[in-house]
Parts: structure tokens; C-alpha cells; sequence
């Protein structure tokens, strides 16, 4: 017994269908020419696999898991149609492997049943992982470029409409930006409270609160200039779009603002508040947030949300941070042993992406061979033009998926010694290196060794993970379990071909 699970990344692909059908039409073919009774389909639709957290994909999961027909099959077309979430498919796969259940990718068949199965379907987890980081990297390093060129990245304010001409992006003030402008005038040459500028704005047709004219009145965009998190700490461009009032005028409002502090004042970017956004609540699961009691020069990190009232001393919360990272460094003693093992591992992902490379290249070649075949049928008449292009149009869809896969194979793992040196050189001192290094450097180090922040459990006083880059889990684990056979706590020999298996590996980002 079997089920199939069919997805694509986009709304857009799923309205037009064509790669969801191919994929529905293939996985019903390898279950019949297998001899599995499909049970349900699951998907059909498009969710992201950056995560596991998809709608359908739980649906199916708890089908598989809970269904009396005693499934033994997910089939899919490809894994990265499974999950692109790396680890944690290898995690949910092992888990659904000791219920019996096994993922088979009709494009990329393996038999999971033996141990070199099992690692190349792992490495594919990985690779689509790694797929995902790279496209990341290049879609930040494009907005970067566009913000650095005057581009607005994100929605307008507001005040603003936001307009393409001719394929320019053109932002102009709107009505509401006019009364924005009178706004800030009315701050800036009489000094009027918050309170008596809202009531103005109010009998004119703009409603605000308090808050939001406060983030407005701080907001640079106003002035022309544009600020990003992609930018580096305090640096700010200059904007392409129509300032609403002069820098003076801004300046001018701000120093009126600056006056308005009552006991603390809310930190954007503080040396002694590094971990702000980073840290997200236990309980809720929102961003901290920081500020300084004046009074005391004490620092606080905060969640803000309604009814949560977790505030914890930043001093205690740095000491916690640093413990987390401990826990990720590598024993120099053994140094030479983890760099050796590491670079085993990185090589037998070169072998086989090497040969995933020339699989796929066979396979475009096959396709477009079938493509050809069917043209020619069509031009001498031997099949109808409905038949042309339904079935040239599947096998376009298929050569576009095998062409994107290839591209995606294009020379990742290269030059891996001098990753792994460069990496588990940082990894001896990864705690020290963070409390000796300012905001700016903290922060780097934070988002590599965690990409998605950490989690803080008021009940423990400890830090969660979400997940660790894949390099450093990984060249910590064999760390720790050399450690332990080094003092005789571990008599059987440890497999590292499995354990690579289990943990995956993804780029080193750029210090």
C-alpha cells in the first residue's frame, strides 16, 4: 500500500498545473509498474519545503502514521518535492523507516533498504538543503545590490505609492503623504505634542495612534534616505524616491522626540544588546526585544507581547549564550581527527554529486530525444496537434526541472580544504571569539552558527535550538564522540558514515 505526495514552491506553478499533473501521472506509473495500491494522494497544491510545517505534508505524515491500511510507500517525484528542510528529512524519513514506511523518489530511485541506499537518499535531503542556502544567499546579495543603488526593497511606507513605469520602480507621495509632511512641520516649527498633531490629522481624514506617528517621526525613509538590515550598522543610502520633508525638518523632529524618554529608552542598536531578535520567546515565539533602565545602566532583553512578561538581565543572558556556544567547539587535541573525518565527508559528497551530475545529464539528453521524436510525428501527421501538445509540453516542464537540477549541481563543494580549516579554526574559540568581538561581529557569528535564531525556556533558564548550521553540528558531534572513546566512556566504534548521514552538511557563510 502506497500514497503519493505531489507539490510545488509557487502559486503560480500550481495555477498552471502542468508540473503538478507530470508528477501526479509518473508517481502513479512507478506505483503500478511496482505493484503498489496507491491509497491517497496527498498535495496537489503549492507549500514551501523549506520547512516540514506544510499543511498537506502533516496531513499526509499523520495518514501514513495512524492508517490502518498498514502503508508501506510515500512516493514522490524527486526528495526535494519531499523536503528541502536537509537534517530534518533524514530525521523524519529514519522515523518513518522504523514504522515500516519508506520514501521513494521516482527520479531518483534508491534502495533505502541497504546502508549506500540510505546515504544517497540522505545526500539528496542535503543537496536540496544546500540548493535552498545558496538561492538565499544570491536572492540577499541582489537586494543588497538594489538597496545599495536607492531602491526601496520591502512596501512603501506610509504616504507612498509604489509604481512601476516602464519596468523603473517610481515611488511618489500620495495624499496621505502630504498630511504626513504636515506633520512633521507642525512638530518641527511649533512644537506640538503627538496628542494635538493626531487631532489635526484626524480632522483632515488621517486616523493614527500614538505609536504609529512616533515610528513615522523616526523613520528616514521621510527624508530621503533609505536604511535595510542588509546595510551595514548606521549606514544609510541615499533614496530614489521624493523626500517628504528636509533633513533639518527631520533632525529638528527628532531632537523634539528625543526629549519624550520616561525611565528607559528602547534600544534599535546597542553593543550590549547583540542578541535582540535573535532570541525569540519559548512561550509565544516572538522576537526579544532590549532597552536600558537608565536610572540603574542596567540592560534588559523583553518579550513584548501582551501578557508574556518574560524580562531577563542581558548580563545573565549573554552568560547562557556563550554556554550554548561552548557546547559547539572543537577539542583542539583532536583537531587532526575531526578535520580528517570531515574531510571524508566532504568528499564522498563531491563523488556523488559528481555522479548525480552525469544521471541527470543522461537524463535531459533522453528527454529531449523524446521531444524531438514527438515533434517529427507531429509534422508528418502521424499524431494530432491536442496530443503534441499536452505531451510536448510534460516533457518541456520535465527538461526545465533536469536543467534547474543541474544548475543547482554547479561545483558547490569545491576548494572543501579550505572551508574545513577556515571553519574548525573558528570552531576552537567560538565562545570567546563572541564576547570579545563587538555588536556587529556578534551578530555574523550568531546568525552563522544559528541561522534561525535560538529559543529561550523560561522554565529551564536555558536556550533551545531550532537548527544549528549543519557543519557545525556535525564537526561538534564527531568532536564529542572522539572525546568520549578518548577517555574510554565509548567501546564501539563509532560510524561516521551514518552519523554523516544523519547530520548533513551546508555552506560556511562569509564572515
Amino acid at each position: 500500500m502506497a500514497v503519493i505526495y505531489t507539490r510545488v514552491s509557487t502559486k503560480e506553478q500550481a495555477e498552471t498545473n502542468q508540473s503538478l499533473e507530470t508528477q501526479l501521472e509518473r508517481c502513479r506509473l512507478y506505483a503500478e509498474r511496482h505493484g503498489y495500491e496507491v491509497a491517497q494522494t496527498f498535495g496537489g497544491t503549492y507549500e514551501s519545503a523549506k520547512n516540514d510545517e506544510r499543511k498537506h505534508f502533516q496531513l499526509m505524515l499523520d495518514f501514513v502514521r495512524k492508517s490502518r491500511l498498514r502503508v508501506g510507500y510515500i512516493i514522490v517525484y524527486s526528495h526535494d518535492r519531499f523536503s528541502r528542510s536537509g537534517s530534518n528529512a533524514i530525521y523524519i524519513t529514519d522515523q518513518l523507516s522504523q514504522l515500516g514506511i519508506a520514501v521513494v523518489a521516482v527520479t531518483q530511485p534508491v534502495d533505502t533498504m541497504t546502508a549506500s541506499g540510505k546515504l544517497q537518499q540522505n545526500i539528496q535531503f542535503l543537496f536540496s538543503q544546500f540548493d535552498n542556502d545558496q538561492r538565499r544567499e544570491k536572492c540577499v546579495a541582489g537586494m543588497e545590490a538594489k538597496v545599495r543603488k536607492g531602491y526601496l526593497v520591502g512596501k512603501a511606507p506610509m504616504g507612498y505609492d509604489q509604481l512601476k513605469v516602464n519596468g523603473e520602480q517610481v515611488i511618489k507621495a500620495n495624499k496621505q503623504g502630504k498630511l504626513i509632511r504636515l506633520a512633521f512641520q507642525l512638530k518641527a516649527e511649533q512644537g506640538l505634542s503627538n496628542t494635538d498633531i493626531i487631532q489635526r490629522l484626524k480632522a483632515q481624514g488621517l486616523a493614527l495612534y500614538n505609536q504609529t506617528l512616533t515610528k513615522i517621526f523616526r523613520n528616514p525613509f521621510y527624508c530621503g534616505l533609505i536604511t535595510h538590515g542588509l546595510l551595514e550598522e548606521g549606514e544609510v543610502i541615499e533614496g530614489r524616491h521624493e523626500p517628504l520633508v528636509s533633513r533639518d525638518t527631520f533632525l529638528r523632529v527628532n531632537g523634539l522626540q528625543a526629549q519624550n524618554a520616561h525611565g528607559y529608552t528602547q534600544v534599535k542598536e546597542d553593543e550590549q544588546l547583540p542578541l535582540r531578535h535573535h532570541i525569540r520567546c519559548g512561550s509565544c515565539q516572538k522576537p526579544l526585544t532590549g532597552y536600558e533602565m537608565k536610572k540603574k545602566g542596567i540592560h534588559y532583553y523583553k518579550c513584548n507581547t501582551k501578557g508574556c512578561c518574560l524580562n531577563r538581565n542581558a548580563g545573565k543572558m549573554h552568560e547562557l549564550y556563550e554556554d550554548l556556544l561552548q557546547e559547539y567547539q572543537v577539542d583542539p587535541i583532536l583537531l587532526p581527527q575531526v578535520q580528517e573525518m570531515m574531510s571524508q565527508v566532504f568528499k564522498r559528497l563531491s563523488q556523488d554529486h559528481e555522479q548525480e551530475e552525469k544521471r541527470l545529464k543522461l537524463q535531459l539528453s533522453e528527454l529531449k530525444k523524446r521531444y524531438e521524436t514527438l515533434e517529427r510525428r507531429y509534422a508528418y501527421g502521424e499524431i494530432e496537434r491536442e496530443i503534441f501538445q499536452k505531451f510536448g509540453g510534460e516533457l518541456k516542464v520535465e527538461e526545465r526541472e533536469v536543467e534547474a537540477s543541474i544548475e543547482k549541481l554547479s561545483g558547490p563543494l569545491s576548494n572543501h580544504q579550505m572551508l574545513l580549516e577556515k571553519g574548525l579554526k573558528m570552531m576552537l574559540t567560538l565562545s570567546l571569539s563572541w564576547r570579545n568581538s563587538d555588536a556587529s561581529k556578534r551578530r555574523r557569528l550568531q546568525a552563522l552558527v544559528f541561522p534561525e535564531g535560538v529559543q529561550y525556556d523560561r522554565e529551564k533558564e536555558a536556550y533551545r535550538t531550532t537548527r544549528v548550521n549543519s557543519f557545525f553540528g556535525l564537526a561538534s558531534e564527531i568532536s564529542q564522540k572522539m572525546g568520549q572513546k578518548e577517555r574510554g566512556k565509548s567501546s564501539v566504534e563509532t560510524d561516521f558514515s551514518l552519523l554523516v548521514a544523519r547530520r548533513g552538511i551546508e555552506p560556511l557563510l562569509p564572515e
